[in-house]
């Protein structure tokens, strides 16, 4: 069985949800302060993953994101990244076994 792990982080105004496997890392930047709030992609989402953030504490102006993001239900598919019409996600995987193995090869000879 494939172990997966996930965590999530903040770092400014980015929401950092990360999923980590043996071969690939992938990792969705949500950035709530490029949202408008408009829950396209609450609705897309195919695992209900995503929700609309506290509106009232929104309407006051406080700082707290549009849509939250539920860790353990997110599938990490990009349908979010996709239909985002602000632009608020991005996704990048990174494939370990490649970077890995380029790494343990080092500098390749022969480069000019």
């Amino acid at each position: 069985m494939m172990e997966i792990q996930k965590d999530m982080d903040a770092e400014g105004t980015h929401i950092l949800a990360r999923q980590k496997t043996k071969e690939r890392e992938i990792v969705l930047d949500y950035d709530y302060k490029k949202c408008a709030g408009c829950s396209i992609c609450v609705a897309l989402c195919p695992k209900k993953a995503l929700q609309e953030g506290p509106l009232q504490e929104i309407a006051k102006g406080l700082d707290a994101p549009p849509v939250l993001i539920d860790l353990d239900a997110c599938a990490f598919c990009g349908m979010c990244v996709n239909f985002c019409p602000m632009k608020a996600f991005k996704m990048t995987v990174r494939e370990r076994q490649a970077q890995e193995a380029a790494e343990a090869a080092g500098p390749s000879e022969g480069q000019a």
